[in-house]
């Protein structure tokens, strides 16, 4: 279920399933509408953020369905994203991840998330996953 939580900021809160990223989609264009972004800041953070719906969608439940809540936030200077599961630890070092080799069929979301983002940051508490995604706008509306 998609919310609107205050000015500049949006929602949603759902159980992973076939939806999931189009759902993702849908909340992050809505807040794309809402003020303008520019296209060099959009695409990357939109990319990034699909990247790792994506990852909390195949990997946290191990197969299974999990909660997940995706809060955006936009303000002036930056565009942001966090990410909450109810899913199993990510076993994840964000300081080593690196773009695999050109022949590998799997491995980039991380890399190409880190590579978007000005911010990435993972934190496990209390049976919960929290991921924090930000991107400095490089033209602050």
């Amino acid at each position: 279920m998609a919310t609107d939580p205050g000015a500049g900021s949006w929602a949603l809160t759902t159980v992973t399933g076939a939806d999931t990223l189009t759902d993702v989609h849908a909340l992050i264009e809505k807040m794309m509408c809402a003020g303008q972004v520019e296209d060099e800041d959009r695409f990357p953070f939109e990319i990034a953020v699909a990247e790792i719906a994506a990852n909390i969608v195949e990997h946290a439940g191990d197969g299974a369905p999990v909660t997940m809540r995706l809060e955006l936030r936009l303000s002036p200077d930056r565009i942001e994203a966090c990410f909450q599961d109810d899913g199993r630890p990510a076993r994840v070092d964000l300081e080593t991840v690196r773009m695999p080799g050109d022949m590998a069929e799997r491995g980039r979301g991380l890399a190409i998330a880190l590579a978007a983002l000005d911010e990435l940051s993972y934190r496990r508490r209390g049976g919960s996953n929290r991921w924090i995604l930000v991107r400095e706008r490089a033209d602050p509306a």
